[in-house]
């Protein structure tokens, strides 16, 4: 299912920049994403750009991380929110783009970032 994905460094940004304006108060505002992919896409990207080969994901079944979750604490909040990988999960930041001028950071510059690729000169 599409899922839509926010770069760590995007958040960070979104976080100062709402911080320090008084528009942004006593409200929820979304963080600009590339849009939405499936779970496979960023994973390929990964491996690429960790120049590792491609790797294969298979689907869970959803009981094997609820019945985890009886044991293992990170487990159970991970079952509770895999609604998220069962119906497309878009998010739309169009209102604090325009508000606060931010935009998303493409998905290969991100990847690079969390893979620990250097940039390119």
């Amino acid at each position: 299912m599409p899922h839509t994905f926010t770069f760590n460094g995007d958040m960070a940004r979104a976080l100062v920049r709402l911080a320090r304006d008084e528009r942004a108060w006593r409200r929820a505002w979304h963080v600009p994403s590339p849009p939405a992919i499936t779970i496979r896409e960023p994973a390929q990207r990964c491996a690429a750009a960790a120049g590792r080969p491609p790797i294969k994901l298979i689907q869970m079944p959803r009981f094997v991380m609820h019945s985890a979750g009886a044991m293992v604490p990170i487990a159970r909040e991970m079952a509770e929110m895999d609604y998220q990988w069962y119906a497309p999960f878009h998010m739309a930041a169009d209102e604090t783009a325009v508000t606060f001028g931010l935009t998303a950071t493409d998905l290969d510059t991100a990847v690079r970032d969390q893979v620990g690729v250097p940039a390119q000169l």
